[in-house]
């Protein structure tokens, strides 16, 4: 698709907002590059949900700001397969891959310099710097924050904890800070940043589809259209030292003492909190004759499915469900949650990916998952939120039902819900364009 084409069919997508004021209006097909945008974002490719932080800002900044130039800067390593993904769909932004090293090569994310000189090519020609990212502020936008003279921002971040140092000067100076919580904003009260706010994670903008491969594999599996739900599993801390060091966001081993740690926990609550969602699974096939789709967000989630979420199945029930055994891209996912009558999801960016396509979902929230499950509250999702310690699998069965037997008033919901979203991506991104000096 022709990005022109890709404009416009992403700015009717959005309800037409993008098309309500004349100056998205008369920008969106201009090819006149006058201002260049350094994007730092994405951490790791083992996470659909991680590329979502990447392929959601593009989305954003290619409505928002069609003038201006984008050159990528993302920590996943050197990946075939994310490039042509990106460029897939934005075909004209620019791709740098880089690490921060050493004065003997290795990896030094406080005080090495980057080992592309693309990266300081880019840093010169670029207008205004971007870290948009989730996990908080990436080491690569801090460097150039550090060591030139030019503005720069977070767009879509958690902040959780109080911060000092270069970091705390960082934010300081910062142009704007977005948060993708409130509760991130507590720990920005002493920041002397002018611009702080809240903007939802960019994940909600990430609408990239490939209808040919999601639905050749839902017509290999039998999977209807709005006739089957996707569950995805998590464990409480995620087991990085299961991930292949290229697809993950650091690459430094784990101690035998972290891992025996991180084990410990995930062993103490993984059957507990996978009942609960057993329950709805059951519930929804005995219910409904519908099927469920056991899916992943991160690349080891696939590990899961036999454990904790279908071998203690009743046989009656495990006759309804499908496994999706090979990892996905985004745009795959993305298709299949558009076809799914809803996702239950103990991992935080697949409901996202889900509502931004229209589809009602639910978050399993871990305490041990960060306080950015916040946003669910923040866009008025908190019927949709089950806090696992508070949460029993009836809970989720009953929300489950109410949603399949009133499927309308859901999409109602979800439809409230991202317009409050659109509307603050409208807000932030118009002021993103002001301090880049576009009319």
């Amino acid at each position: 698709m022709h990005r022109r084409q890709y404009l416009r069919t992403i700015a009717l997508s959005l309800g037409g907002l993008a098309c309500t004021h004349n100056i998205f209006a008369k920008s969106l097909y201009s090819n006149n590059k006058k201002k260049t945008i350094l994007l730092v974002s994405g951490r790791q490719f083992s996470n659909i949900g991680d590329v979502g932080h990447v392929t959601g800002i593009l989305n954003l900044l290619n409505i928002y700001l069609p003038e201006a130039k984008i050159i990528l800067w993302p920590r996943i390593s050197k990946i075939d397969d994310f490039d042509n993904l990106i460029h897939k769909f934005w075909p004209d932004v620019q791709i740098i891959h880089s690490k921060l090293r050493d004065k003997n090569g290795k990896i030094d994310n406080r005080n090495g310099l980057p080992d592309n000189e693309d990266v300081y090519r880019a840093a010169e020609a670029a207008d205004l710097f971007i870290a948009g990212s989730g996990g908080g502020i990436m080491e690569g936008a801090r460097w150039l924050a550090e060591n030139y003279k030019k503005p720069y921002g977070a767009y879509g971040v958690t902040i959780e904890y109080n911060p000092t140092g270069a970091i705390k000067k960082m934010l300081d100076e910062a142009s704007f800070i977005f948060t993708r919580d409130t509760s991130s904003l507590e720990f920005l009260k002493n920041t002397r940043c002018k611009e702080i706010g809240f903007a939802p994670d960019s994940t909600f903008a990430s609408t990239i589809e490939d209808d040919i491969k999601a639905l050749q594999f839902m017509s290999e599996n039998g999977l209807e259209y709005k006739k089957f739900i996707c569950v995805v599993p998590r464990l409480r801390k995620t087991p990085y030292y299961k991930i292949p060091p290229s697809l993950r966001s650091f690459s430094e081993p784990w101690t035998d003492e972290k891992i025996e740690e991180v084990d410990t926990l995930n062993n103490k609550y993984k059957e507990q909190d996978h009942a609960k969602v057993r329950e709805a699974m059951i519930t929804w096939i005995r219910r409904t004759g519908n099927q469920v789709l056991l899916c992943p967000e991160m690349i080891h989630n696939m590990d899961l499915y036999n454990e904790l979420l279908y071998d203690p199945l009743p046989d009656d029930v495990k006759k309804k469900v499908v496994k999706k055994e090979d990892f996905w891209k985004t745009d795959e996912a993305t298709t299949v949650y558009k076809n799914a009558t809803a996702v239950i999801s103990l991992e935080c960016h697949s409901p996202i990916l889900a509502l931004g396509q229209g589809t009602p979902a639910f978050y399993v929230r871990q305490p041990e998952d960060t306080i950015k499950g916040q946003m669910y509250y923040d866009i008025g999702l908190a019927d949709w939120v089950f806090e696992i310690e508070e949460t029993k699998g009836e809970d989720i069965s009953n929300r489950l039902m109410e949603v399949y037997n009133d499927y309308s008033g859901a999409k109602l919901k979800v439809e409230a819900a991202m317009d409050y979203v659109r509307k603050v991506q409208w807000d932030t991104m118009s002021f993103i364009r002001k301090q880049i000096g576009l009319a």
